[in-house]
């Protein structure tokens, strides 16, 4: 490590290369390797000192794999971390890397600093790295806090704080409760966290998470009936096309064109009747098409991916989720893989569109 480190010969990709490397190894291994004393304040120093943005990580990718060993070293460390963070002339790059430093140690004691870095006043980098650390704080309180503080987070914060809910039984059970007394709202958590909540293994959490994202055959119906209306409006199809491309285009494509091809081709269906139109998009789980049904995936090594079958073969599995880059797994380390029997269309567009934009859409898709 210390020769990759202080060679002049090597290039900072070659070092940066290297570096990963060798914390990849050392994370795969079996049985423990440490890095030698020397070596871990070398790192150190190289974490707080290299300019390349690229070494620095790769330095903190393995002392997150080893560790600091010395405690005295360790506490001078974070206490020079954490400096860095609440330096506001400092770049939002350095400071966020010295929000990550800080996770090397317990972040608990430094839990308030952290909370006054999610803040619209800071840059997004470093509002994520203050909540990613956040996170690993046991407990409950980065939930409660996230709760308290909704209404101010930005909707890219918003994305990272859902996830942080994901990491016990105890955080998903605060996020219902709160979804379920309107604090968050549900078209406000992202498709695949809703799927995971809906298939969480606890048949309390799972029921009531499945309650909140689906809809019930009467609220559907009422739905349906409230929107009504719009099939008697005249329909603008080029505004139709604004409505489309904001809300549809994310999974959807009109004849290859507009939009991200996860869900049917909506080219296909111009000649079908506005009613059964509007009723499939108020209601995404009304009718499945073939092969757009969503899948849970298994892994052996506890991993969970859920997505529609985008291909398969003899050794291999592709799953696509919006939002997300397709995933393929190796069939032999598929330890289950089951139908989920919902829609891979999120539900909940009614809430998004009035029914004017509803005739808008209708017309676009209509047209020839």
């Amino acid at each position: 490590v210390g020769e990759s480190l202080t060679n002049g010969s090597y290039k900072q990709a070659a070092k940066s290369a290297i570096l990963h490397g060798i914390a990849q190894g050392l994370g795969s291994r079996k049985s423990s390797l440490t890095i030698s004393m020397e070596d871990q304040q070398l790192l150190v120093k190289t974490f707080f000192e290299n300019p390349s943005s690229e070494i620095r990580e790769a330095s903190l990718q393995l002392l997150k794999v080893n560790g600091i060993t010395d405690p005295s070293f360790k506490t001078a460390s974070i206490n020079k971390a954490v400096a860095i963070m609440s330096d506001s002339s400092k770049t939002d790059k350095t400071r966020s890397e010295a929000i990550q430093f800080i996770a090397l140690g317990d972040p608990a004691p430094y839990a308030k600093s952290l909370e006054k870095l999610i803040d619209t006043k800071e840059e997004i980098p470093v509002q994520l790295a203050a909540l990613q650390t956040l996170s690993l704080v046991k407990g409950t309180a980065i939930s409660e806090y996230l709760i308290q503080q909704w209404q101010v987070l930005s909707p890219a914060i918003r994305d990272a704080a859902i996830n942080s809910f994901l990491d016990d039984s105890a955080r998903i059970a605060m996020l219902i409760d709160a979804l379920e007394k309107d604090k968050i709202k549900p078209e406000q958590v992202g498709f695949g966290n809703s799927v995971q909540l809906m298939m969480n293994r606890d048949d309390n959490l799972r029921n009531r998470a499945r309650s909140m994202f689906t809809k019930s055959e009467r609220e559907a119906k009422k739905i349906n009936k409230e929107y009504q209306k719009a099939l008697e409006l005249n329909g603008d199809p080029e505004k139709g096309k604004e409505v489309y491309v904001q809300n549809c285009a994310i999974c959807h494509q009109v004849r290859g064109k507009m939009g991200v091809a996860i869900g049917p081709d909506l080219g296909t269906i111009h000649n079908w009747i506005k009613e059964d139109i509007m009723a499939n998009v108020l209601n995404p789980n009304l009718s499945i098409s073939s092969g757009f049904g969503l899948w849970e995936v298994k892994l052996n090594n506890g991993e969970t991916v859920q997505g529609i079958i985008a291909s398969e073969t003899s050794t291999a599995i592709t799953l696509r989720n919006n939002g997300m880059l397709d995933k393929t797994v190796n069939r032999q380390d598929v330890k289950s893989l089951q139908a989920i029997n919902i829609s891979a269309m999120p539900t909940g567009l009614e809430k998004k569109i009035d029914q004017q934009q509803m005739a808008d859409l209708l017309a676009f898709l209509r047209q020839n």
